[in-house]
């Protein structure tokens, strides 16, 4: 089994970096994130085969009274929820689990790597880039019980989705739990004292220019010198999304070799588009760290922030009324997806069917959807749309409105060890950007040189 100890380290580094837990990477066609790398998967772990036997059904009398510790990166609404099903699987399974909150998408990075290293690694997690702790590593586990138990439907699962749990086209290494896209969100008060009507939404990044300059104009309702009209709390996220609605792809997957590519014409027109919006005072510089405190605060009137944002905001009672737009495109409408994913990391053989009963029952059709409707993460599953519960969010509330109708185009992109360095270059080549220090061309070559010598150096 291969040992990666340095590119572990500063893989969880480079996740610690990002700014938010659903930051997400994009994907090639031919084959998207961020991530920490592991060190070594169990020894006995299986690779996927072409096992064809008959799918089985692990019974509660075969995991009962089995012990499972349980880490998980995510909190608030979506913590106390997630502790809520498992400890409604604890009763109906008679397995004890213990529950840890492990930190942000960084902090989890971090602890599962070093927990790894050691083998004091949890059973179960709930992270974000799952595929480079078991896919990265030979561990295929999940894609042989996906093949030999019937207790998860990926054919109801929405394919993107499970492409978002794959790594570099091997096999399934993880299930879905936790899924979220960007959502253009605004506030109704700066869009209606500016004269804007949004019942028609601009549907083009050039549409969407327009509306920044009506609403720079007209809309600067509290008064503040620091009103801008856009920005986003992930630019990385969000730069890749409107890379493919480009027509560029971000990297290149042939057989396992990753060449990033982020750097060509249809790149540049982006990256210029988007120093257009900071040159003409509708965006801050580098300032994206503070956009969900700005927004908040009433002085930004756009901003794209992930999906999960629609029960923290909702339940916060903004001080003023919230809507949602989908995310404007430039040739294509395109978004990358975001999240967490369950993996499978125990060690201990005897535990496997109970940590794969406990992985499959959260990311059940009932369950599933009963956390995503209350945390604002998306539905993974096909049949969620024809559950009276999501008809009628969607009927109540435009925001989920919007992030639904975000799925029909939506994409998983290729885990691959440096996607950590990737995002973290993407980011500081946009702030030098912003901030006039070099030109688009410039600062995407020098990005794209410095991840191929990391990826080559490997």
């Amino acid at each position: 089994m291969k040992k990666r100890i340095p590119a572990i380290l500063l893989a969880a580094l480079m996740i610690l970096s990002l700014t938010s837990g659903c930051v997400s990477q994009y994907v090639d066609k031919t084959t998207e994130g961020t991530a920490a790398q592991t060190t070594k998967a169990p020894e006995t772990t299986p690779a996927a085969s072409d096992s064809t036997a008959a799918p089985v059904q692990s019974t509660e009398a075969d995991i009962k009274g089995q012990s499972l510790t349980v880490w998980y990166a995510v909190s608030g609404t979506s913590g106390e929820l997630f502790n809520e099903l498992s400890k409604k699987f604890e009763n109906e399974y008679g397995v004890k689990l213990e529950l840890s909150y492990s930190g942000g998408s960084g902090d989890t990075a971090t602890k599962v790597s070093a927990a790894l290293l050691t083998h004091t690694q949890p059973d179960v997690a709930l992270m974000y880039a799952g595929p480079l702790y078991t896919g990265g590593e030979g561990d295929f586990r999940i894609a042989e019980l996906l093949k030999t138990t019937s207790d998860f439907d990926q054919d109801d699962v929405f394919e993107g989705m499970m492409d978002y749990c794959d790594y570099m086209n091997e096999g399934i290494c993880a299930i879905p739990c936790g899924i979220s896209t960007q959502v253009m969100y605004y506030n109704k008060d700066i869009l209606k004292a500016a004269g804007v009507d949004m019942t028609n939404p601009p549907k083009t990044w050039s549409e969407f220019y327009d509306v920044l300059g009506t609403v720079m104009e007209k809309g600067n309702i509290s008064g503040s010198d620091g009103f801008k009209a856009f920005d986003t709390n992930d630019e990385a996220w969000l730069f890749k999304s409107m890379l493919m609605q480009n027509g560029c792809e971000i990297i290149e997957n042939n057989n396992g070799e990753i060449t990033p590519i982020f750097n060509n014409a249809k790149a540049v027109e982006v990256a210029d588009y988007w120093k257009s919006l900071v040159d003409a005072g509708y965006m801050s510089a580098a300032q994206h760290s503070n956009a969900e405190k700005a927004f908040l605060g009433g002085n930004l009137a756009f901003i794209a922030a992930s999906s999960n944002r629609i029960s923290r905001w909702t339940a916060d009672a903004t001080s003023f009324e919230l809507g949602a737009i989908e995310m404007p495109y430039f040739t294509q409408p395109s978004l990358a997806l975001g999240g967490n994913v369950l993996v499978i990391l125990t060690e201990d053989e005897s535990k496997l069917q109970a940590a794969w009963k406990y992985v499959s029952y959260l990311a059940n059709a009932e369950n599933n959807t009963t956390f995503a409707l209350g945390t604002g993460y998306l539905p993974i599953h096909k049949s969620a749309m024809e559950r009276q519960e999501v008809k009628d969010a969607i009927a109540s509330n435009e925001m989920y409105t919007v992030a639904f109708n975000q799925l029909s185009y939506t994409w998983a992109y290729t885990h691959f060890q440096e996607m950590g360095t990737m995002d973290s270059q993407i980011k500081a080549a946009l702030g030098k950007l912003e901030k006039g220090r070099g030109t688009s061309q410039e600062l995407l070559d020098k990005a794209v040189k410095e991840l191929q010598s990391e990826i080559d150096d490997k």
